[in-house]
């Protein structure tokens, strides 16, 4: 099961309710963050996320509503006594940022920490996730990211391992892990002989700040939810291409074009208030379109099944 955390839903200011954006992946003991805003520190503990799990942070851009957050929450790691290694992902100019801080803060962690910058077409695995960044159409070096699981085997098909004489047990359990076995006859066993066919993958896309782009056009395919900023409503269009960003119509047409299950939109602009209005187009064209809230949680089983609750 995936746990995807809306942390910040926020864009550009934050104000009652929507923080800065922060959006927080659980999976299989992972904590994969992607933009760390203001205040990122507090919704981290108000969801009970952790302070010493796994964890990756990856940056979209070097705009102050992404990045302003990360100093405090490596702080509030450190005072409340992390210990596990922690890497942050983002823009060159990340490594600097960071730097800085350290210098003027004195923002040292007491675990052992690395900064990367990266540019797009950059791969990582962290335990089974694969996390791909993409290089989109905002204002100087910005990234949109992937995150995808691929089950190692479909279906295990009892019937097939009792009659290829596999003894129920740990054997089951390494073959439906997508694991050889030789029997104590010795024949081989593989697990494409005792599962279904290997499901398509899991994906979850967040666009970080953009205009419509073929870059998320490609990493979006397919995928089971896709979290896309929709600064503007078509009446602003004019806004969202000088700046660098997405109406909700676009965002919804680009969400039908490569067959998404769930939209999510954020990073609208407070001049929209409620969001009424951006939901309002966006549904329009993508009826399974939904407006984010700060501690909104979506759950994504792997038979990609959602379920959107409320964190109180």
């Amino acid at each position: 099961m995936f746990e995807i955390i809306i942390l910040g839903s926020g864009g550009s200011i934050p104000v009652e309710g929507r923080n800065h954006p922060a959006v927080l992946v659980r999976f299989e003991g992972w904590n994969l963050l992607f933009d760390a805003g203001e205040d990122v520190q507090r919704q981290y503990e108000r969801v009970n996320a952790g302070l010493n799990k796994r964890t990756a942070i990856f940056i979209s851009h070097m705009h102050a509503d992404h990045v302003l957050g990360l100093p405090g929450l490596l702080l509030r790691m450190s005072l409340l006594d992390r210990l596990r290694p922690l890497d942050v992902y983002g823009p060159p100019g990340l490594i600097d940022f960071v730097r800085v801080s350290q210098d003027t803060i004195r923002l040292g962690t007491t675990f052992e920490s690395k900064v990367y910058g990266i540019s797009g077409g950059t791969k990582l695995s962290f335990g089974e996730l694969q996390v791909e960044a993409v290089e989109v159409d905002h204002r100087g070096i910005a990234f949109g990211y992937k995150v995808e699981y691929q089950r190692p085997t479909g279906t295990f098909l009892v019937e097939k391992a009792q009659k290829l004489g596999v003894p129920k047990g740990p054997l089951w359990g390494k073959l439906a892990e997508g694991h050889e076995v030789k029997l104590s006859d010795g024949r081989s066993i593989r697990p494409e002989d005792v599962t279904e066919p290997k499901p398509s993958p899991l994906r979850i896309v967040y666009s970080g700040d953009t205009r419509p782009c073929d870059a998320i056009r490609h990493l979006a395919k397919d995928a089971n939810v896709l979290i896309h900023e929709a600064m503007y409503s078509s009446t602003h269009s004019d806004l969202a291409e000088e700046r660098g960003h997405s109406t909700a119509k676009d965002v919804a047409e680009l969400a039908l074009e490569v067959n998404v299950d769930l939209l999510v939109l954020t990073h609208y602009s407070p001049r929209y208030e409620d969001g009424s209005e951006i939901i309002s187009e966006a549904k329009q064209i993508f009826p399974n379109s939904i407006l984010a809230r700060d501690l909104m949680k979506i759950e994504l089983s792997l038979d990609g099944e959602t379920s959107i609750s409320q964190i109180e």
